[in-house]
């Protein structure tokens, strides 16, 4: 009997980091997205990725226009004045601030904005294709190493135990989840018409026991404890989180 798909942990998945392009943004980049109307497909939101606001000095008077594609003018930016970084791609950032004409939202060249730290940049791209892989596992109910304790949380739910431990070497973590299969069963009964008939219903089993373990909140280890929860399939292996300021 196959396990329940959202309890198993599948083969190793490779994670790319620096990306040369941005992917389309096709998934959420997490949990608890702001909404998607109004969102440029391939676009970066900052406002998925942290709290804290980016601004940047305009270096030139270019257009702004409503779409990344660069249709419909809205306004022009304004030389000198700092503007608030939202959104990015390839090719246009999307900002928010006064152009000649009065405040504004839209997109505009890099070229025409003082430039963003090479770091900055990179960390983000990195964060987007990291948190994109992570919100697939949480859809499905599966973990990996380099997840956080709320990523491990919102994918497999509240531990049935846990305990923590702390010493000179850090914080470390327990949890425990039992993990459950759905076995098929037929009852016979009668239609709405008097016919004798089968139903198929299921019934959930106990199938293992997994031990996750958090070092400084992150998974540094999965464990079988009882029973073959992974299905002999192999550890999902992540970035940890990372730091964008």
């Amino acid at each position: 009997m196959r396990p329940q798909p959202h309890r198993l942990l599948a083969a190793a998945l490779p994670v790319a980091l620096g990306l040369a392009a941005i992917p389309p943004a096709d998934a959420a980049p997490r949990t608890g997205q702001k909404s998607n109307l109004s969102r440029e497909p391939g676009a970066i939101y900052l406002e998925d990725f942290a709290d804290e606001r980016v601004q940047l000095l305009a270096l030139h008077e270019v257009p702004i226009y409503a779409t990344a594609q660069r249709q419909r003018a809205v306004g022009t930016l304004k030389k000198g004045r700092k503007v608030e970084l939202l959104a990015m791609t390839d090719k246009q950032y999307q900002i928010r601030g006064m152009a000649l004409h009065g405040q504004v939202k839209g997109w505009v060249p890099p070229a025409a904005l003082a430039s963003l730290d090479k770091d900055f940049v990179a960390n983000l791209r990195a964060m987007y294709d990291r948190q994109v892989v992570v919100n697939e596992m949480i859809e499905n109910n599966q973990i990996a190493l380099g997840m956080s304790i709320d990523e491990v949380v919102a994918s497999m739910g509240r531990p049935s135990r846990k305990n923590s431990r702390l010493d000179k070497g850090g914080r470390s973590d327990t949890y425990e989840y039992i993990t459950y299969e759905r076995v098929p069963q037929y009852r016979t009964g009668y239609d709405r018409f008097g016919n004798l008939v089968q139903k198929l219903y299921y019934v959930k089993v106990e199938s293992g026991k997994l031990s996750v373990t958090f070092k400084d909140e992150i998974v540094e280890a999965i464990e079988e404890t009882e029973g073959n929860p992974l299905g002999g399939g192999g550890v999902k292996i992540v970035p940890g989180p990372i730091e964008l300021f």
